[in-house]
């Protein structure tokens, strides 16, 4: 039900722009919602429709897709996308910043990429709500703090952590990947799998035997995410060799 209502707001937005002959934009998408976005645009293409995704950052996850006719020339200065910091006394986390946002009655959707460093971080959001968080956003939890608005330019770059996991697999099936790589066994690497909480590169994967690539990203619910980085080749007991990123 809510993959359908994702997908139905992303027509709207194709409809709206065939409609009115302007831009127009999404609010932030997840990396999965980007995959369901860019094959609902394959739809929309022979219309004389184009689009952009765009973070606010080079490295930015969650983005918003910005849809226009292709007679026009989208401009950067449009992008409907602001930076706020925030910058506090004592360390904070990421888990805390968005539930203070989430506090305030914000909605997840109109808040894009934060960035945390030690006391202070980056909130990439929609233009719309920059006022409201810059006289409402009082604290992180019991801690107060100080708010104003940044250029997306000096948006802090986020800090990549990751365990590499060496291991050796039977196949490259998902399931002997996904359990090396959260450490858990093979069985209910498989029972997670077909439960639906397996991704692979942001797409729906509930077939324990899908085979996975190098550069493949596959991500867990409740396990976190991992990448297939490299396969070495095979081992004189006829096994594969990975090498697996764990992010942290």
């Amino acid at each position: 039900m809510e993959k359908d209502y994702a997908i139905a707001r992303m027509e709207d937005v194709f409809k709206g722009c065939l409609k009115s002959k302007r831009l127009q934009y999404t609010d932030f998408l997840t990396l999965s919602e980007q995959k369901q976005f860019e094959k609902l645009a394959l739809k929309y293409k022979s219309e004389g429709v184009k689009y952009l995704l765009e973070g606010g950052y080079p490295s930015a996850e969650r983005k918003i897709a910005i849809v226009y006719p292709d007679f026009l020339t989208f401009r950067e200065e449009e992008l409907p996308i602001v930076a706020l910091r925030v910058e506090g006394k004592n360390r904070f986390s990421h888990r805390e910043v968005l539930g203070s946002i989430l506090g305030l009655g914000i909605k997840r959707e109109k808040v894009g990429d934060i960035i945390v460093k030690e006391s202070k971080c980056d909130v990439i959001l929609k233009e719309e709500m920059r006022d409201f968080l810059l006289f409402n956003l009082t604290k992180i939890g019991r801690e107060s703090v100080e708010v104003h608005e940044i250029e997306l330019s000096d948006v802090m770059q986020p800090e990549i952590k990751y365990k590499d996991i060496f291991s050796t697999v039977a196949s490259l099936r998902v399931d002997s990947v996904a359990a090396s790589g959260f450490g858990i066994s093979r069985t209910k690497a498989s029972e997670l799998i077909k439960s639906g909480l397996l991704r692979v590169n942001w797409e729906a994967v509930e077939d324990p035997s899908f085979h996975v690539g190098e550069g493949d990203v596959i991500s867990l619910r409740g396990f976190g995410r991992i990448k297939l980085q490299e396969i070495k080749g095979n081992t004189k007991k006829g096994r594969i060799s990975i090498h697996i990123l764990r992010y942290l």
